[in-house]
């Protein structure tokens, strides 16, 4: 995590960071082919780009743990993450957050 927000590294360089107040939507899928342990987080930010968060990586749940206090209304984990993995990889996933416009 950065201040104020959350950064995603690929090994020691730092690829892509955000605010969360920059997270317009998250949204929670599997790839086409993969199995179901492969859930992949999109997070839409404001400037338009997709930040793309994999399950296996390191700090996935530390993510998911901070987005849950600074989300308003951000699914929980126990409501969603059950129901992706029997979800075929082609389905559209599951919206976890979506900011309000004007916010």
């Amino acid at each position: 995590m950065v201040a104020a927000g959350f950064a995603l590294w690929v090994g020691s360089r730092c690829a892509a960071s955000a605010r969360w107040s920059d997270v317009r939507r998250l949204r929670a899928y599997r790839q086409a082919g993969t199995g179901p342990d492969a859930i992949c987080l999109g997070v839409d930010l404001a400037d338009g780009s997709v930040m793309e968060l994999e399950e296996q990586a390191p700090g996935f749940d530390a993510f998911l743990d901070r987005a849950s206090v600074v989300l308003p209304g951000l699914l929980p984990f126990t409501a969603w993450h059950p129901a992706l993995t029997l979800a075929a990889s082609t389905d559209e996933g599951i919206v976890l957050f979506e900011r309000k416009q004007g916010r």
